[in-house]
């Protein structure tokens, strides 16, 4: 499990001194640090299902859709409503800039919020026709859902929507992920899609994919742009959170409650967060790791493949969480591959990936790890489905980042 430096430990005897001094308590309560999973930012993983007076029709389905899993959450969706269809438009607005200079990780996380939709759909009585568009910036009308009356049909994954959460925590590592698991997992894979499983589960795999990643990370911290990129996305103030309802926060980190309740007391700088996340990474998410995975497509240029890859995701991550396992993406290594083509660099980090996942005819471009929880991931801050719709006065979201 994370453990707490001496460092860290001092702030926090400093911290519970703070607390009993004039305004300590207020502070605490301002920067939201006995407020784990409240307000409106958490709303929407306790009412999804809920329907409301006055609702759109479909309205349900886009509730579901905006629990998807997605990068760095920065939720990058906007939804448009009609009688019996749903589009799904891309916010580019809210790219990761050099974290994902090609699109590859928002065209994923898009994925993964229209097989959420798909989920729901079937759920509430609708068959869902579903066609995924291709195309660059100049088209970011990415998917359109067609429905058409049916049986309800909830499925252990719809079921596990609204319990699926990124478990950044140590995980059991006395516990290995047996293959039986894994080969549940392939099933999840749709016969007519690109997307494919390339898993490193054996002690020489997990060795060599566990370096790529803690030396990744690495890279991503020493590369000052993306470094900030990546950070800018953080929320550590309750207002904040509150007031923007994306971004990754202290609660999310996989951190004890007490080192959150102090993180959330005193903000830390870019640099001793980078610090953090280089230790974490090897000594948390790597070594805890039963198994690490990578998803695969014949084009990561190709937006239908990277959508597809999203869905294969969000499918075997809701798995998980009805399974009782828990999962975490580590997909720093694709995003050193992305700004090393961005730069026009030596592709040190693309040509070890795509040696790793050696599979003629394929490219990785999500890595994730797997194992037994040994407590509980928690829940990212959320938009609410009413605050990503586009009305019939927005007809086309502009394609400006």
């Amino acid at each position: 499990m994370t453990m707490m430096s001496r460092r860290s430990f001092l702030k926090g005897a400093a911290a519970a001194a703070a607390l009993v001094s004039v305004g300590g308590v207020t502070h605490a309560v301002k920067q939201g640090a006995f407020s784990t999973g409240t307000g409106p930012a958490y709303e929407p993983w306790h009412t999804w299902e809920n329907v409301e007076e006055g609702d759109l029709p479909l309205l349900r389905i886009v509730r579901a859709s905006v629990l998807a899993a997605n990068a760095h959450n920065t939720q990058p969706w906007l939804y448009r409503i009609g009688d019996r269809s749903i589009d799904l438009f891309a916010d580019v607005s809210r790219n990761i800039g050099t974290i994902d200079p090609w699109l590859r990780e928002m065209y994923i996380s898009l994925g993964c919020a229209v097989e959420n939709a798909a989920l729901a759909a079937r759920a509430y009585g609708y068959q869902p026709s579903i066609k995924l568009y291709s195309g660059g910036l100049e088209r970011i009308h990415v998917a359109g859902i067609s429905l058409e009356e049916g049986l309800e049909e909830p499925s252990e994954l719809y079921r596990a929507i609204g319990n699926r959460h990124t478990n950044r925590a140590a995980y059991d590592s006395e516990k290995p992920v047996e293959d039986s698991v894994m080969r549940e997992l392939e099933k999840l894979t749709d016969s007519q899609d690109d997307a494919r499983i390339v898993w490193f589960a054996d002690d020489a795999g997990r060795r060599e994919m566990g370096k790529l990643i803690v030396g990744a990370t690495e890279a991503v911290a020493s590369d000052r742009k993306q470094s900030a990129d990546s950070h800018r996305w953080f929320r550590n103030d309750w207002g904040e959170i509150q007031r923007h309802k994306d971004g990754p926060t202290m609660d999310a980190t996989g951190n004890s409650s007490f080192t959150r309740f102090i993180g959330k007391l005193f903000p830390v700088s870019e640099q001793t967060s980078n610090d953090y996340w280089v230790k974490a990474t090897k000594n948390t998410y790597v070594a805890t790791a039963s198994a690490f995975g990578t998803i695969a497509v014949k084009d990561q240029t190709d937006r239908v493949q990277l959508m597809q890859a999203g869905r294969l995701w969000q499918r075997m991550h809701l798995w998980t969480a009805a399974n009782g396992l828990a999962a975490q993406p580590l997909n720093q290594p694709h995003e050193r591959r992305d700004r090393e083509l961005q730069l026009g660099i030596e592709p040190v980090f693309g040509r070890e990936l795509a040696r790793l996942v050696n599979k003629p005819g394929f490219e990785g471009v999500f890595t994730f790890r797997l194992g037994y929880p040994i407590s509980r991931g928690l829940p990212s801050p959320r938009r609410s489905a009413e605050e990503v719709l586009l009305g019939a006065s927005n007809p086309t979201p502009s394609p400006s980042p």
